[in-house]
């Protein structure tokens, strides 16, 4: 599932909160803005979780280098 489309779903699930009333209340704009927000934060979340992933990644492979050029 991409983001867009969880962002859909999570919007989807909030609207599940809301009386019939409040739904109404909101102009289609808005639920559209929402799902942008939400999908950003989704890529913003996964991004950092990447970038924290590549970090480890870096410093496993110095340290398997280290070791390779130690042993040799």
């Amino acid at each position: 599932m991409n983001e867009f489309t969880h962002a859909q779903k999570v919007v989807e699930q909030f609207k599940t909160l809301l009386s019939r009333e409040e739904i109404q209340g909101l102009e289609e704009e808005h639920m559209d803005e929402l799902i942008l927000l939400i999908e950003a934060a989704i890529d913003a979340a996964v991004l950092e979780a990447l970038e924290k992933t590549a970090d480890k990644l870096e410093q496993l492979a110095m340290e398997t280098r280290r070791l390779a050029e130690k042993g040799a």
